[in-house]
């Protein structure tokens, strides 16, 4: 552990700093949405997808060097994954599940971290870099146009988050993983807490999965109601 690296606190200095760099480069982002709409932003996107993918195979060297395999199938995962090739290419099905699961998903990861340690801890930085660039991301997409998520793109989303449950729950129980916090909660404070104890509280994340993504999807709804009015 480095030096002054204490014990990781929800909500505390760090991080909210983290919480409110994140709400500034949203912010941001939805303010500039018209001019960076229909712009050739190849090698913006593709620098920052290698940047991503870069910060994940340095941290697979770093926990090799601890002496530890990192196996990467936890949803976050995934969702970086989904990222770093919709940035790269632009695949119409990895851009759109890449926004749903970056905002459900990796939102929810940045709001309520689990993590060990605080600033300066190196998996501190690599966390919020890899959670607040998934985030960001996903709204960069959103807001170039690059998603237009549908009714159906709700239900999609949420069938695909089932079947990664269920692969997931297979791992688990073979191996006595956490994939998913399907088997026990995160070490710290999350919304998990308001759902029960094991097994009810995964019920519960079914319909807050679902809820999750519709508040996803309810920006483009929104839109296209009022699109008609103003034309």
């Amino acid at each position: 552990m480095p030096p002054g690296a204490d014990r990781f606190v929800l909500l505390g200095p760090d991080h909210l700093a983290v919480l409110a760099v994140v709400a500034v480069a949203c912010a941001a982002l939805l303010v500039s949405r018209r001019r960076l709409a229909g712009r050739r932003d190849a090698w913006v996107r593709r620098a920052v997808a290698a940047a991503l993918l870069g910060n994940e195979l340095a941290s697979w060297v770093g926990a090799a060097w601890q002496g530890v395999a990192r196996v990467p199938l936890q949803l976050c995962d995934l969702a970086l994954a989904l990222t770093v090739w919709a940035l790269w290419s632009l695949p119409a099905g990895a851009s759109e599940l890449a926004y749903f699961w970056g905002l459900a998903g990796s939102l929810q990861a940045v709001l309520t971290p689990d993590l060990a340690r605080g600033f300066p801890d190196y998996w501190w930085l690599k966390f919020f870099l890899t959670h607040g660039g998934i985030v960001l991301s996903a709204v960069y997409l959103a807001v170039t146009g690059r998603v237009a998520p549908t009714h159906r793109s709700v239900w999609r989303a949420w069938l695909l988050t089932n079947g990664y449950a269920c692969a997931a729950g297979l791992i688990n129980w073979g191996f006595g993983t956490n994939y998913g916090y399907l088997a026990r909660k995160p070490s710290q404070p999350s919304l998990l807490d308001a759902f029960g104890p094991w097994p009810w509280y995964l019920l519960a994340m079914e319909a807050a999965a679902l809820a999750l993504l519709y508040l996803c999807y309810l920006p483009f709804a929104v839109m296209r109601r009022r699109a008609p009015r103003a034309t």
